[in-house]
């Protein structure tokens, strides 16, 4: 976006990020170029009140947003903003992907082979599991999905 005031030949905004900030029209921009209005060369990020055209703060640094917006709003967020990790995608027993519900049952059968061996339980591990895992995984998500793509069990 460009901008001439008066026949001055302005910089360029290259990125603008809109603050949520009630009763004010802040933003965050990156700006870049020669500003002949103000006769100086541009390349920084700042926060400026698009009413007034006041620049409150401004940095050259690439990472200047973040520490912009924490630093001008520190007074009313405290420490700055809590970190809120992403909640992983969750998926019941029924709706995960065969190869991944294969590799469940088949740790979780191999498991109870060896118990059921131990207690002469006769009964079929792979069965046991199926039920097992059916019962108690399909009336919420409880599998979510790791980086790596795989299915498993949220603990």
């Amino acid at each position: 976006m460009s901008l001439k005031l008066k026949g001055f030949k302005t910089a360029t905004v290259y990125d603008r990020i809109y603050l949520n900030y009630p009763g004010r029209n802040l933003v965050i921009e990156y700006v870049d170029g020669y500003c002949q209005f103000n006769e100086c060369d541009l390349g920084e990020w700042r926060l400026i009140n698009l009413d007034t055209g006041i620049v409150e703060e401004k940095s050259t640094i690439p990472h200047a947003a973040s520490i912009i917006q924490r630093r001008r709003f520190s007074d009313s967020l405290g420490e700055g903003p809590a970190y809120i990790p992403e909640k992983p995608e969750k998926r019941t027993w029924k709706q995960l992907p065969l190869n991944d519900k294969l590799r469940h049952v088949v740790s979780h059968a191999q498991d109870l082979e060896h118990d059921f061996k131990l207690e002469g339980d006769t009964r079929c591990p792979i069965n046991v599991v199926l039920q097992d895992f059916d019962q108690r995984y399909n009336n919420e998500p409880s599998f979510y999905k790791k980086r790596n793509g795989e299915w498993e069990l949220y603990e």
